[in-house]
């Protein structure tokens, strides 16, 4: 097993979904890939065993050396060149592109790019289009946690034959404790006032210094912290920026540019409103999620009694949860996928909708240890809706036994997200 420091916190490294699609997918095929995601996921001791020339530009005497000539430094590496944390010295992006130029359609497996940033296509330096295969890599899944990088839910629920689960062995508790768990491999292992420590350490530095190194204007760390809060304090929600700038004592612009800064860090992700010809009057509001469910109860001083005691915060937590799973089986999924909300101006909603190539699974998340028929309407509002192309919908809730509610729709113990189904049904 791999072993290394995450934000000064030696960890075991689990195996990663990821490392298999870089590997045996797209580093036999294409000239550079980048991962790109939050500080301290893992991305450089994973993404580092496939190098054979490694370009750490966090380290100040590399990143001078690089920058005094960029095509130089990147020609004279020889094999698979690992450039880490990007960001620090964007123009090596420009290198990167002019060498994958200089060489007929790029040499297959010749970069591998990781950085804490998300790179902006629509940006005037952004040089990668069509050259660069873009991934993100958030924390880790339940499954990685349980040393299983293959499995994929997404996979599973868009399988032709309707998939047969089993009972569950987890409690409503154990999803409490795995939430406030969090998904760093740092953080993970920790407990109480440690967890604690290193959340608020993260926080310091992805305001502090992060937010400002990657910032196209001039930032206000105690705004910017104001914005996270209020992310926080309505993930799970659809975004309202109007109430964000309320939240922060910020202009509304202000607020915009700092929610967009956050996404930038992998902080925040904002699932846009799933559309279709079919439907009308549908809302236009993404929903926002922070990446790390452990973040957030950090944040709101939360753990897992106060989560029980607190209806209204267990359900947001609980979606949270979900939705930052699913963002990260979308990036390994066998086909190609795109994650929405579902929500109309008459009150129809799903929590999260799958698509792949115009065929849907919807997923409510209920926080609860029973659900009944009514808990589905906006499943089966939806599905009606679709016909054929609603391939599949569930409930995924706390209590431990999976039961069809009707056509096509189930209900499921949240551990089917990570646990393999013990057959395929009919």
């Amino acid at each position: 097993m791999l072993s290394g420091k995450l934000f000064g916190v030696s960890v075991d490294m689990y195996p990663r979904a990821l490392d298999y699609l870089v590997a045996e997918e797209l580093l036999p095929v294409f000239p550079a890939v980048m991962v790109v995601g939050p500080r301290g996921t893992g991305k450089s001791t994973s993404l580092s065993q496939y190098s054979d020339t490694t370009l750490d530009l966090s380290i100040p005497a590399i990143r001078a050396a690089v920058a005094e000539d960029p095509d130089g430094a990147i020609s004279s590496s020889e094999g698979t060149v690992f450039v880490d944390e990007w960001q620090e010295l964007p123009e090596i992006l420009g290198a990167i592109k002019r060498s994958i130029d200089r060489v007929d359609g790029g040499q297959a497996g010749r970069f591998v790019i990781s950085g804490s940033v998300r790179a902006r296509s629509q940006a005037v330096t952004w040089p990668g289009t069509g050259r660069f295969i873009r991934l993100r890599m958030y924390g880790l899944t339940q499954a990685e946690l349980e040393r299983d990088s293959r499995s994929n839910p997404i996979d599973t629920f868009f399988a032709d034959r309707a998939p047969s689960f089993g009972h569950s062995d987890l409690t409503r508790n154990d999803y409490l404790e795995r939430i406030t768990a969090g998904r760093f491999p740092a953080v993970v292992d920790l407990s109480g006032r440690n967890r604690s420590r290193w959340y608020s350490a993260y926080i310091e530095q992805l305001i502090d210094r992060d937010a400002r190194q990657v910032s196209e204007r001039r930032t206000q760390a105690a705004k910017l912290r104001a914005v996270l809060m209020s992310c926080v304090a309505r993930t799970g929600q659809e975004l309202n920026r109007k109430a964000t700038a309320r939240d922060a004592d910020v202009d509304f612009r202000t607020a915009e540019y700092y929610i967009g800064l956050l996404e930038d860090l992998s902080v925040v992700i904002q699932l846009p409103v799933w559309h279709s010809k079919r439907l009308r009057r549908l809302t236009q509001a993404p929903k926002v999620h922070l990446v790390d469910p452990g973040m957030a109860c950090h944040v709101l001083n939360a753990d897992a009694s106060v989560l029980r005691r607190d209806a209204t915060l267990v359900g947001q937590m609980f979606e949270t949860f979900v939705a930052a799973e699913l963002a990260s089986y979308v990036e390994t999924a066998l086909e190609q996928t795109s994650l929405f909300h579902f929500r109309d101006r008459d009150g129809h909603e799903v929590d999260l909708v799958l698509e792949q190539a115009g065929r849907v699974v919807g997923l409510e998340v209920k926080s609860a240890t029973a659900v009944a028929r009514s808990d589905a309407k906006g499943l089966m509002w939806l599905r009606d809706k679709m016909g054929e192309d609603f391939h599949y919908g569930a409930i995924l809730y706390s209590g431990t036994i999976p039961f069809q509610i009707d056509e096509r729709i189930w209900a499921l113990p949240l551990s089917c997200l990570w646990r393999r189904p013990s057959q395929s049904g009919s």
